[in-house]
């Protein structure tokens, strides 16, 4: 079954905060402390915080150095470092200058934010670069670096959410610097350090030397070595990894090692390892490692150098699943290593004009990989790539079984020199258009499987509401495939849309005779805008909001880089079995705003009101609310733009509280919820969108 984590977002509420009193770096109770001068930021850069203390740094402004506070909250008193004021988020530029490590006599550290020893603590909504300026490879230089040493526990609920990394010495490579990274050690060997309830989420990382997103804990026992009972005593726990963009990076954009049941999801990797091999998405030294819903693409490299798949699952791990991902324009899809390496399943995935095929397998004279499924993926190349090979670059499966995938190719592709000289390799019941079947294949289905509309390769997709952009992969209504699949057990019981399985569908989609798509709907939220729209974050903190309350109005503002006719606007949201089944009115309107980034929505000119909309509730996906005619959005500029609003239509109706009950936005990347926490008890959660 699909994984699901309770996303919760801090925010900071700048009209409640307290006058600091106190004016010593070291304080017993709780205060607010705001940073608006670079005097202010090195007063306070290594100063110890107590718990429950917010430390804010103002909007617009840019310091210089690194932040290495101390700070140790508690469960109910945590520790925030955020911001305060409007605009832009704050700076933190550390130069690529070293510091004196606070333990290690003689061992520097190079990061614009340093959290050494740290628990019950959120840092968010800041920008941070470490640049000297050069392209040295022999230093480590970080953004966000979480360390903690010979502390023998867990180090509790470590946040780092919607923060903008970037340029931190990109045209380098190596794993062990880079963009955010946690990291727990024991230098002396005496006392391992670890973490528990660790959220990296919502943040862009940029132009980075190294990885992008990583956690090591290099005191963590090998997963298969682990003889005890329950949680490896040093491994990470409860460890979540979402809704990030890594882009541009001198090596792997996100590596997740050493920890217990760890989830990824809905991330985006673009353009990694630019300066050395790497996959985008890879776990090591993991059990029961999850990544869904994630985006990757651009990995490209010579065509006989390994490790450039979209996404890998590495050794020493037990337990790890790919599903419902997206891979395009990566050297291949997926690379799975022979080294020690226990129950890997691959299913529901879609990949698309890979460079040159589908799978590698690393390592090759290791046979110590078990048990690999790999089921029901839709594997699609078009003309332009040439002999597309099953498993690339004449590596030897183990251990593996194929049921259920589609490999279709616009040329021809073939099935790789070795591939069928492995040790318990079946091949069994897939799909080959244009493909020549692995000779061990034993019921090769070699129709057209009559996709609905394939050939498309949108970049940026929205992963958690936007999938249909990748509608022309499913299954048309024709398709001979829709019942010659085989029976696969624990499948996880829905297809790459979200839609429950039934029956035995070949490839990512479950097939439905009756069902009418349409592949060419952009479903546009958050920052996945095409280019014809460039979205501006609003953050609303006033409870009003032109004159309707925050609690029962759900708004983003955007921009239109060009003339743009509006047809259909979108309302997508999912809900579970506690909500309403009724149906609901909403009205919605599009309006003009001056300053389409400022943080209250001021109403100008009405462009388009709707009033009493009729919505339904549906399991999942979108309900299109179809105009009339078309509305032009002429081209904008400056900082003006619109904003799309929907409010309730009738009471009781839709309502949208706050995150938190703080006056934040109600809109927070991309998905608002009705009580702050997502399909809980009759939640529902939405995102707005625009054709």
């Amino acid at each position: 079954m699909t994984k699901k984590y309770l996303r919760l977002n801090f925010m900071v509420k700048p009209a409640a905060l307290f006058a600091m009193t106190l004016l010593q770096p070291s304080l017993a109770i709780a205060e607010d402390f705001f940073i608006s001068t670079q005097a202010d930021f090195d007063r306070y850069r290594q100063a110890t915080f107590a718990p429950g203390d917010q430390i804010l740094f103002e909007r617009k402004r840019t310091f210089d150095g690194m932040f290495a506070p101390n700070v140790v909250g508690t469960s109910a008193r945590p520790i925030k470092i955020s911001t305060f004021g409007r605009g832009k988020s704050p700076r933190i530029d550390n130069n690529g200058v070293n510091h004196p490590h606070p333990t290690r006599s003689g061992t520097t550290v190079s990061a614009g934010v340093f959290l050494f020893n740290p628990e019950y603590v959120t840092v968010s909504n800041l920008e941070i670069t470490n640049t000297n300026g050069g392209n040295q490879d022999g230093e480590d230089l970080f953004g966000i670096l979480v360390l903690s040493e010979d502390t023998g526990k867990r180090h509790q609920q470590i946040i780092i959410d919607n923060n903008y990394v970037h340029d931190v010495n990109g045209n380098v490579a190596g794993k062990g610097r880079g963009g955010i990274h946690v990291i727990g050690r024991s230098p002396t060997g005496s006392q391992s350090s670890s973490y528990n309830d660790l959220r990296i989420i919502n943040n862009r990382v940029e132009n980075i030397g190294g990885v992008g997103i990583a956690t090591d804990l290099p005191d963590v026992v090998r997963a298969q070595e682990f003889t005890g009972n329950g949680i490896r005593p040093n491994a990470a726990t409860n460890v979540y990894v979402a809704r990030n963009s890594v882009k541009n990076t001198g090596r792997n954009s996100y590596i997740i090692r050493d920890s217990e049941d760890p989830l990824i999801e809905y991330n985006l990797s673009g353009y990694s390892s630019l300066y050395d091999k790497g996959h985008s998405f890879f776990n090591f030294n993991t059990i029961g490692a999850v990544f869904q819903y994630n985006e990757a693409y651009g990995n490209t490299g010579p065509a006989d150098e390994s490790d450039r798949g979209g996404f890998d699952a590495d050794f020493n791990a037990i337990d790890t699943t790919f599903q419902y991902n997206y891979s395009h324009s990566n050297n291949y899809f997926a690379g799975i290593m022979k080294r020690p390496n226990d129950d890997v399943t691959i299913r529901y995935n879609i990949s698309v004009n890979e460079l040159f095929g589908a799978y590698f397998f690393g390592f090759e004279n290791n046979t110590e990989l078990t048990d690999l499924k790999i089921y029901n993926n839709t594997h699609y190349l078009d003309a332009t790539i040439d002999s597309p090979v099953l498993i690339v670059r004449d590596r030897t499966p183990h251990e593996t079984t194929f049921n259920n995938n589609i490999f279709y190719s616009e040329d021809s592709g073939i099935p790789g020199a070795d591939t069928d000289d492995g040790v318990n390799v079946t091949f069994n019941t897939n799909a080959y258009f244009q493909w020549t079947p692995p000779s061990s294949e034993r019921n090769a289905l070699t129709s057209n499987p009559q996709l609905f509309s394939p050939g498309a390769e949108p970049y940026d997709v929205d992963m958690e509401f936007g999938r249909d952009a990748l509608n022309g992969y499913r299954l048309a209504a024709n398709s001979p495939y829709g019942d010659s699949g085989v029976t696969v057990s624990n499948n996880g019981g829905e297809d790459f849309w979200g839609v429950s399985l039934s029956g035995r569908s070949v490839g990512a989609s479950q097939y439905n005779s009756n069902q009418q798509l349409s592949p060419d709907v952009s479903v546009l939220t958050n920052s996945f805008m095409p280019n014809s729209l460039n979205v501006v974050a609003a953050s609303t903190n006033t409870s009003k909001i032109g004159g309707d309350d925050a609690e029962v109005s759900l708004s983003q503002t955007f921009q239109v880089d060009s003339t743009f006719n509006l047809n259909t606007i979108y309302l997508g949201y999912e809900y579970d079995g506690n909500s309403d089944p009724d149906h609901s009115l909403v009205n919605v309107e599009i309006f003009e705003v001056a300053d389409a980034s400022a943080p209250e929505l001021i109403q100008g000119t009405s462009i388009l009101t709707l009033n009493g909309v009729t919505v339904p509730q549906q399991q999942s996906g979108l309900a299109a609310i179809e105009l009339d005619s078309s509305v032009t959005l002429e081209e904008t500029s400056g900082s003006n733009g619109y904003a799309l609003r929907i409010t309730n239509g009738r009471n009781p109706g839709f309502e949208w509280l706050r995150t938190g009950l703080t006056s934040a936005s109600v809109y927070s990347g991309g998905q608002a919820y009705e009580d702050g926490i997502e399909k809980s008890s009759g939640e529902r959660d939405f995102v707005l969108g625009l054709e």
